[in-house]
């Protein structure tokens, strides 16, 4: 029998039992290979086995799940699918290529005889299962996705090196999966696949080394050969990343080193992220860039965001995709991995800042759209992709005077007057507006009369502490004045607070949805520096176990449930422009001792955040934490080293992480931190500002000095 007549039978057939009939005992001969065939729209198949509609997918059980029979026939049955897909492929190409070398379609032959028999065991495995292959949907991704390859070079490149690669890690991690849970007969039969897909792997890569050309690494070839949807992504498992069988299958180093960390939407429209710290002050000046030449502040704010651009990453999902400054250095991304994180794609921006002309971003859909917060730099930067993102809600990006306004501390007095005429909190707790010297003295002598001593004026637009400055409740002094007048005149108004003595200071984080009330995600412990400066946050399971004893009684009377699931939400909802924003809000509130009857008491609205916030990340990293545990994230600044005997930010980091390393234990939802301190952004590459994620089996003291990193030994 022709080899051409062997295939067309696996092709065309309509039952299984001709798909997966082995050669005649003659053997196959190849003297008329005949003329290439066109693809066919779809494989001949049996009822039952026709792909089904796309989008119609059957929920693949996770490991834990197993332990019943039916789940793990449900598992196999998709595993029989895709080797059956290989099979009729593997015949697609040896009609398609008649003029392939005879050593390729010879090899080819072999790898195809090896399917079916994949196929037929997977059946037989299935069967003790109760379940007979057709009993469920099946796909036809790899078909619609390998069958009009032009060439035998894209038939290497997207069966051989990219699905039967990722099936290095599902067969390896499934025969592991079934031996411990004593079904030894699937297990060996997994590991038997295991050994052939790193033969079949290495028999696609010789040949895909022979036909790339020499001027490109296999890498660079191999990503360059895959058109979309395909990326390298696809070549990767959702299983534990199997590095010494891509080692077997003749891979080299580099390319797997590569393959561990390259990140990309494997389907999933991606959400876009970026890491714009600078909104505030966007939100004041309107600038869509930073200024330039910076002032003090702006290049703290430029470096800040250079550093830790790295941070949507932990709030979005692996199949997302970060907008950086620079890719983050492969050994950082490797210890991320190694730490339980899965991390996203990178997209590089140009050297302006902005999304390369020839990004694939600017043509493919997208999901949402996630800036750390919407303003005149996010505008400016993502409007080019709004065409193809999926917010249907909105007509244009939400940027204008409402969103603005937001930002204001302005705002957030007004809503915070609201809340305490409604639910009886201490008015003069929560600022006044002033628009001039004048009412800035006489907002002063109010506090005065009422006992305070102490006071704070408020810019507007700040960011993280800055922009407020404490006087004395008797009167403004000439350096008062110094720093006053300026922001009078660039922001027409100060706010004027009381000084109180903080107890405790948390955080209530939303999710926003165009046109209904906030919903609240959780509610995290801040610290901040004697000034008012953000140091860091800790979130746990029990938001009362964070917070000290005292205020916890507070809590109680006061229903806070209420106030901030219900309450709140409705008042925020009637803030011009917030029913259009999306993504995240914080609430900035603090307990305070009570400067006459020293009792505790709740500011419950200190500042909007209409903005993805540190306690928002802090909330969002709890996810790579197990469940019990409390999670602490820290930003520390290069200023701190003074007197504390490092050199570097690295230094410091290294000496942390010794000191503290992150433990992993595996769960049924993959691997989880237990404890240890590790950094989020690359401490080598930091200029100012370093990200410490900590885990803790209980919260510890809360402290200033706890929360900075301890001096050099």
């Amino acid at each position: 029998m022709e080899i051409r007549e062997f295939a067309q039978r696996i092709l065309f057939a309509g039952t299984l039992e001709e798909k997966l009939i082995p050669p005649p005992g003659g053997g196959l001969v190849d003297t008329d290979p005949g003329p290439a065939l066109i693809t066919p729209d779809a494989p001949g198949r049996p009822a039952g086995l026709h792909f089904s509609a796309r989008g119609h997918r059957v929920r693949l059980p996770r490991a834990d799940e197993l332990h019943e029979a039916e789940a793990r026939a449900v598992l196999l049955h998709a595993f029989a699918n895709h080797e059956l897909l290989a099979v009729e492929l593997m015949a697609l190409a040896l009609l398609k290529f008649p003029d392939a070398p005879p050593e390729f379609r010879r090899g080819l032959l072999r790898t195809l005889r090896e399917e079916q028999d994949h196929t037929r065991l997977y059946m037989e495995r299935m069967a003790a299962g109760g379940l007979a292959f057709g009993d469920l949907p099946v796909n036809g991704f790899f078909w619609r996705n390998i069958a009009d390859m032009p060439t035998p070079l894209d038939y290497v490149s997207r069966l051989s090196l990219t699905f039967e690669q990722a099936n290095l890690d599902y067969s390896r991690y499934y025969s592991q999966v079934f031996q411990q849970m004593g079904d030894s007969d699937t297990g060996a039969l997994l590991e038997r696949i295991h050994r052939d897909e790193i033969a079949h792997v290495g028999y696609g890569l010789k040949w895909f080394r022979r036909w790339k050309g020499e001027e490109h690494s296999d890498w660079d070839a191999w990503e360059k050969s895959l058109p979309f949807p395909l990326s390298p992504a696809r070549g990767k498992g959702n299983a534990p990343f199997n590095r010494e069988g891509r080692k077997r299958a003749g891979l080299d180093a580099d390319f797997i080193s590569r393959m561990e960390l390259f990140s990309h939407s494997k389907g999933r429209t991606p959400w876009v992220g970026w890491f714009n710290p600078a909104a505030e002050a966007c939100a004041l000046t309107g600038c869509g860039s930073h200024p330039s030449p910076p002032d003090g502040n702006d290049a703290t704010t430029a470096a800040l965001a250079r550093d830790l651009d790295i941070l949507p990453a932990f709030s979005l999902h692996s199949e997302d995709v970060v907008l950086v400054h620079r890719k983050p250095d492969e050994s950082h991304l490797r210890r991320l991995r190694e730490a339980g994180f899965p991390l996203p794609q990178w997209e590089v921006l140009d050297s302006q800042g902005r999304i390369d002309a020839g990004s694939p971003l600017r043509t493919r859909r997208l999901g949402r759209l996630r800036p750390w917060g919407w303003s005149a730099d996010s505008a400016a930067l993502l409007a080019d992709l709004l065409p193809n993102a999926g917010e249907a809600a909105f007509a244009s990006i939400p940027w204008d005077g409402e969103i603005r306004a937001l930002y204001a501390k302005t705002t957030a007095v007004q809503a915070a007057r609201e809340l305490a005429d409604a639910h009886g909190f201490p008015a003069e707790t929560f600022g006044e507006c002033a628009a001039s010297v004048e009412e800035t003295a006489a907002a002063l002598g109010k506090l005065a009369a009422a006992g305070y001593a102490r006071a704070c004026l408020k810019a507007p637009f700040g960011i993280a502490g800055r922009g407020v400055v404490q006087v004395a409740a008797s009167g403004l002094t000439e350096r008062d004045l110094t720093w006053l007048r300026p922001v009078l005149a660039t922001q027409r108004a100060v706010v004027v607070e009381p000084w109180l003595d903080r107890v405790a200071d948390f955080s209530s984080q939303y999710e926003l949805t165009p046109g209904e009330p906030p919903r609240l995600k959780g509610q995290l412990r801040l610290l901040n520096d004697a000034g008012g400066r953000f140091l860091g946050c800790r979130a746990g399971a029990s938001f009362g176990r964070l917070m000290p004893g005292e205020t916890v009684r507070e809590m109680q009377r006061l229903d806070m449930e209420t106030l901030y699931q219900e309450h709140l939400p409705a008042l925020l909802l009637r803030l011009p422009g917030l029913p259009r924003l999306y993504g995240s809000l914080g609430i900035d509130a603090f307990f305070y001792r009570h400067p006459v009857d020293g009792g505790i008491r709740l500011r419950p609205l200190v500042e909007i955040n209409p903005r993805t916030t540190m306690g928002r990340v802090t909330l969002d990293l709890r996810r790579f934490a197990a469940p019990s545990k409390v999670v602490s994230l820290r930003i520390l600044h290069r200023r701190a080293l003074k007197g504390m005997g490092f050199s570097s930010l690295a230094e410091q980091a290294e000496a942390l992480t010794a000191a503290d390393p992150p433990v992993l234990t595996v769960t049924s939802s993959g691997p989880r931190l237990t404890s240890g301190t590790l950094p989020l952004n690359d401490p080598r590459r930091a200029e100012a500002f370093l990200a410490l994620l900590t885990v803790h089996s209980a919260p510890p003291p809360v402290t200033e000095g706890a929360w900075r990193a301890a001096p050099k030994e």
